[in-house]
């Protein structure tokens, strides 16, 4: 039996890039335009701490801000978005659905997303952990 091993992100990338390609040709051979080719299907993705903030920035080449849609928990946020492309004989529409587990607990309530030149950057605030507090008992 061969030796298995497992997929890296490196391979799983190439996969994709390959994958892209060949849909991208059979379109390009009927006449039908790749939403894929227009669209990044797959948005790239840069989280980073800023002091008490999460910062996540991703981009999203031709979608706008009503195409797109942030939701979040205490432990991850989930990015979806749905773009539709209108042309001569039909429509194609393209839909993606990211969910990114945080790396600490958030404010779910305190969350800032902004949108521009298809840019997503979102500001999640961390929840603050209070210390531990010593509670007194009474004696009755």
């Amino acid at each position: 039996m061969p030796n298995l091993t497992s997929w890296g992100s490196r391979e799983l990338e190439k996969l994709k890039t390959d994958m892209d390609r060949l849909f991208n040709s059979l379109c390009n051979d009927y006449g039908i335009p790749s939403v894929c080719g227009i669209i990044d299907c797959t948005p790239r993705t840069k989280m980073e701490e800023v002091g008490d903030a999460l910062e996540v920035s991703t981009t999203m080449p031709g979608f706008q801000a009503e195409d797109l849609e942030v939701k979040v928990t205490e432990t991850s946020m989930t990015i979806s978005g749905e773009k539709k492309v209108t042309f001569e004989g039909g429509r194609q529409s393209s839909h993606f659905k990211k969910t990114i587990p945080l790396p600490c607990r958030v404010d779910p309530e305190n969350v800032r997303a902004t949108f521009k030149d298809g840019i997503l950057k979102i500001i999640l605030l961390k929840c603050i952990i209070k210390p531990q507090k010593t509670i007194s008992i009474n004696a009755e």
